[in-house]
């Protein structure tokens, strides 16, 4: 049956055909595609459609090279799609089709590389045949993922009260401390909730380094999702002051844990604890099944960066999910050559200065004052919450499409 490819306008189309799909992802949704949009980005939907039906979708985002010197008259972009494509087997016919009316645009729009990082993880099945698929298609792995690979998920599908035992004890300890201290858990309801909200993802964005949109683009999300009942934005609090706050967005059966922060003080409530219990709680009861922590290090050692994330959120249970390796098929091998150059200096710098960050952090956890309650340092609580990995200074990298996640 002939495949045909076209923009898809339908946004119920569009994400029918994603939930119903185990690789279809948040950060492909239609929503996501116009939180790009709003940000000022470029977006093409990429549908493939046999006999009318949809069998394979892939959102695109278009993003100037960032090369640190802007050449007159030359403008190169490059295109991107983060959790994309989606289709139904390595060997569907969607797939090379998708790939076909990429090339078509990256030659209107003067791409360097067309990069793909799908959905595609390491308890997949058929990761070899789809690895497979991208070779025989003319890919090459590239080993700087733009969005993280590997994140931390937690099957929700068992009874809470056996999600809850599967905390380790001092993370059960602290759930209920917060609770004993009068630590409390809601919706947020107003204007004012949510500037206490952003209040908190800017503390925590300057205690631990890492980007966040503004205020208007947090509201975007909200206004994106929370229509649908699909979003929801959480304070936890203590006597009416927020000390800890999460939004959690679901698409199809998952729950992501999109954005976190925590005050600079009151750490010994625990209000962090509590509210992931509460965060896990709203997701069963949306009939979820998997709740997604995001980001974790790509490599497990002590001193990786967001390794102190790592360390709280394995305490709730779960296991670590490592999606297969960027894919790259690029059209200009020596602007390639050179930006990619670019990129592993840039990396390899941030890598040493991240690791030392890391081990000082793990290091005042030490030597500090005796542990807390939960057996770890405020340091790891505190980097854990707002799941965050890049610094400013990185954040012109990238495209729209990835920089939404805030990862």
């Amino acid at each position: 049956m002939t495949v045909v490819v076209q923009e898809i306008t339908d946004c119920e189309q569009w994400n029918a055909f994603l939930t119903a799909q185990p690789g279809g992802h948040l950060l492909q949704s239609y929503e996501w595609g116009e939180l790009n949009k709003y940000l000022g980005g470029r977006i093409y939907r990429l549908g493939a459609l046999e006999g009318g039906r949809l069998s394979g979708a892939m959102m695109v985002s278009v993003a100037p090279v960032p090369l640190p010197v802007r050449l007159p008259g030359l403008q190169l972009n490059w295109l991107y799609s983060c959790r994309g494509p989606t289709v139904e087997a390595p060997d569907s016919p969607a797939l090379p089709a998708l790939i076909a009316e990429a090339h078509a645009i990256a030659r209107r729009e003067g791409s360097v590389v067309l990069r793909l990082e799908p959905n595609i993880a390491d308890d997949d099945p058929r990761l070899e045949q789809w690895q497979s698929a991208y070779r025989e298609l003319g890919f090459r792995v590239y080993p700087y993922a733009v969005h993280p690979r590997r994140s931390w998920v937690l099957d929700i599908r068992p009874p809470l009260e056996t999600l809850f035992a599967n905390f380790k004890m001092t993370w059960r300890q602290n759930v209920r401390v917060a609770g004993r201290k009068g630590v409390t858990v809601r919706e947020v309801s107003s204007d004012a909730d949510f500037d206490a909200y952003y209040a908190l993802l800017k503390i925590t964005s300057e205690r631990d380094a890492f980007f966040i949109h503004s205020k208007d683009y947090h509201r975007e999300i909200l206004r994106q999702f929370a229509g649908r009942g699909d979003a929801v934005l959480f304070l936890a609090e203590h006597e009416g002051e927020a000390l800890a706050a999460k939004m959690l967005i679901r698409f199809g059966n998952w729950c992501w844990d999109m954005f976190g922060a925590t005050a600079n003080h009151k750490r010994n409530l625990k209000a962090a604890y509590l509210l992931q219990y509460r965060c896990i709680q709203w997701a069963k009861e949306q009939g979820c099944t998997h709740f997604d922590f995001r980001s974790i290090p790509e490599v497990l050692e002590p001193g990786e960066e967001m390794w102190g994330v790592y360390e709280y959120k394995q305490g709730f249970g779960g296991y670590s999910r490592l999606n297969m390796p960027t894919q790259d098929y690029v059209y200009r091998p020596l602007m390639y050559r050179l930006w990619s150059k670019l990129v592993e200096i840039r990396r390899e710098r941030r890598r040493a200065e991240r690791r030392r960050v890391e081990l000082e952090r793990a290091a005042r956890g030490r030597q500090g004052s005796k542990p807390t309650s939960a057996g770890q340092s405020d340091q790891s609580e505190s980097s854990a919450q707002g799941n965050g990995s890049k610094e400013k200074s990185a954040r012109p990298a990238e495209p729209a499409s990835s920089s939404g996640a805030s990862q």
